[in-house]
């Protein structure tokens, strides 16, 4: 029966590795050891190549500034002018409105697909870039929630001054008919 084979590596007498690492390499020279401490090992800054995430513009976008319009021209004029106006409030209410609405569906679509992309990363870097980018996305949302509360606010506040002026100068207009109906049949009774 043979002997089984022997896989074991097999080892240099410590002579042997002694005159490995004595030998000179002609291209080193001659190498002094050299002692190091645990002081040159400390990494003391580390910096990390990543990609920056993208600066996004500080919007100062200002909310609706309320001009009310002075009102001139005759009773009736003005009467229209007000019907004008309160249309023109509604429609730029609705305008705003979907807008808002249009905003925040375009924002809250892009956390979701930032966060998609987000769980699917492995970069420590590249998640906290994009974790960035959602809180900015978060921030824009926010602010456009304020912006269109300002705004809508604006415009209930016109909208509320003009319903008034407009129901005074129909009562005026009103108070101005009847006494013009009155003037006529007093005309008509004095004419017979």
């Amino acid at each position: 029966m043979a002997k089984p084979r022997d896989e074991r590596p097999k080892y240099t007498s410590d002579e042997e590795e002694d005159d490995v690492y004595r030998t000179e390499r002609p291209d080193i020279g001659v190498r002094e050891p050299h002692i190091v401490s645990e002081k040159e090992f400390l990494v003391k800054e580390v910096k990390v190549p990543s990609k920056q995430a993208i600066p996004r513009p500080e919007e100062d976008i200002e909310s609706i500034k309320r001009i009310t319009p002075e009102l001139i021209g005759g009773l009736f004029e003005r009467v229209k002018f007000l019907d004008e106006r309160i249309a023109e409030d509604k429609a730029a209410m609705e305008e705003r409105k979907s807008l808002h609405e249009d905003m925040i569906k375009d924002i809250d679509e892009d956390i979701a697909e930032k966060k998609t992309i987000e769980s699917r990363l492995t970069d420590i870097d590249e998640k906290r870039n994009f974790k960035l980018d959602i809180s900015l996305l978060r921030r824009d949302k926010r602010n456009e929630l304020v912006r269109f509360w300002k705004d809508m606010l604006e415009l209930r506040t016109e909208l509320k001054e003009l319903t008034e002026r407009h129901e005074v100068e129909s009562r005026v207009m009103n108070i101005f008919r009847t006494l013009d109906v009155d003037e006529s049949k007093r005309a008509k009774e004095a004419g017979k």
